[in-house]
């Protein structure tokens, strides 16, 4: 069973965060089911709205800016939910030190997480309304 704990903000974030999380698992790693996931809702990030430390395969730590709002707040989580697919289905093993934004752009894993993180952002967001309904 997977297990998503999230810590920091209020209640109302980190059950979004939990939804969020829940709905990346469903979507990009259906099968994994030992998966354990912990979300920090930060305040004090500077440099990006969010990383992604693999522990192990199966066990991560994500950092989010917890100051991030809206549609911001949903991509950076669903940004970082695409890492985790890639750690935990062995398609990233360690991640490069580019030493430029435009050199990190063009790393593999982040294109995949920023195209990605769109499309997350739009179905997360179909799923809302539709159960709403």
């Amino acid at each position: 069973m997977n297990v998503v704990g999230v810590y920091g903000s209020n209640y109302y974030k980190r059950k979004l965060t939990e939804r969020i999380v829940d709905f990346c698992i469903k979507r990009l790693v259906p099968r994994i089911k030992t998966l354990d996931i912990y979300v920090d809702l930060d305040n004090n990030m500077d440099t990006a709205d969010g990383y992604c430390y693999s522990v192990n395969p199966r066990e991560f730590v994500l950092q989010i800016d917890n100051r991030l709002k809206g549609d911001d707040f949903i991509t950076a989580v669903c940004h970082e939910m695409v890492h985790v697919k890639q750690y935990a289905k062995g398609e990233l093993t360690e991640k490069g030190s580019p030493q430029t934004l435009e050199e990190y752009l063009e790393l593999w894993y982040e294109k995949e997480a920023y195209k990605m993180q769109e499309v997350l952002l739009e179905q997360f967001k179909d799923s809302r309304h539709s159960s709403a309904g």
